[in-house]
């Protein structure tokens, strides 16, 4: 039907205010019960940037296909678009030195995503391997940072401290996030189903462009908004542990509750180009420790082109 359509901007819009309640509350409500600013970052606002995609894996267990297709999709838009426009609005500085170890997850989990797809075992098992990962990798970044006072910048800095609200708003701030999100990713995932449906794309190609784009709008926000305001580490932290966070806890969750299929599409085509603009992020970070106007336009570029490629060949959206 029709109005199912009207799902799509309805989600995505009650996607972003649920994702910004819920890691405006969880977060404020840590702080106030003595959490530590770094922990605070490390965990809540690290998970909240990718709580969309995660409910949508969730309530994509029908649709399987949406699921990598939303992954794949968010990674490279969090690449070519988020971080592409940030910078080409102020050019993103990017200290290798204190983010050494989250890019170098960034690219391990873009391989082993590539590993587990072509040994065609996303299921329960992997799913649970993928976020008992995460929470070891959580757990190795807290060692390593707590007594380092630069290395704890890129996670504290969008924390804010001092909230003066009471328990009762901070837990309504909570529960109302929570419900947004769910009910956000239901009407969105119906209504790009639907679309599918209608014009006869595949599930696979709905994930990777629409689901991808409109989970990913808290990361293009966060990234243009610090941009903006001059946060450039803050820009490039978020999208590094928003890209490792849909690797292990997203495609994860999504094991969990539904055998992933993969196509030769994802495993020859998206996965590679996933991987190949994680590269070039991570070159820029190395080399340059920064990512520049011109950089911009490269990142910009390859994710234009994978949207052209997809456009000229059709098959390789099944």
């Amino acid at each position: 039907m029709e109005w199912v359509l009207l799902g799509i901007p309805l989600g995505i819009v009650m996607l972003y205010f649920g994702s910004d309640w819920l890691v405006k509350g969880a977060k404020n409500l840590a702080l106030r019960l003595g959490v530590a600013p770094f922990v605070v970052g490390l965990t809540v606002v690290a998970f909240g940037s990718s709580a969309p995609e995660m409910v949508t894996s969730v309530v994509s267990a029908n649709t399987p296909a949406i699921i990598l297709g939303n992954v794949l999709g968010s990674n490279i838009v969090n690449i070519g678009i988020a971080i592409a426009l940030a910078a080409i609005v102020c050019p993103l500085a990017a200290k290798y030195d204190t983010m050494r170890m989250e890019v170098a997850m960034m690219i391990i989990t873009s391989f082993a995503v590539f590993i587990l797809a072509a040994l065609n075992i996303l299921s329960l098992w992997v799913g649970i391997g993928l976020i008992a990962a995460l929470i070891i990798f959580l757990y190795v970044i807290y060692r390593a940072k707590k007594d380092n006072t630069e290395g704890q910048e890129a996670y504290t800095s969008e924390v804010e401290e001092g909230s003066t609200q009471g328990y009762p708003i901070l837990i309504a701030l909570i529960a109302v996030g929570l419900i947004l999100l769910y009910f956000g990713a239901r009407f969105f995932v119906d209504g790009a189903v639907e679309l599918a449906h209608m014009i006869g794309i595949s599930d696979l190609l709905v994930g990777l462009i629409i689901v991808a784009i409109g989970t990913s709008l808290p990361e293009i926000c966060i990234c243009l908004i610090a941009a903006s305001r001059g946060e450039n580490d803050l820009a490039v932290a978020n999208i590094v542990g928003s890209n490792i966070f849909n690797a292990c806890a997203v495609l994860g969750i999504g094991a969990v509750v539904a055998k992933i299929p993969v196509s030769e599409s994802v495993l020859y085509f998206h996965i590679p180009v996933m991987i190949l603009i994680s590269l070039c992020m991570f070159a820029m970070i190395k080399w340059k420790n920064q990512i520049s106007r011109p950089s911009a336009f490269v990142l910009l570029g390859i994710y234009v082109a994978y949207l052209a490629i997809m456009i000229a060949v059709p098959s390789l959206a099944i």
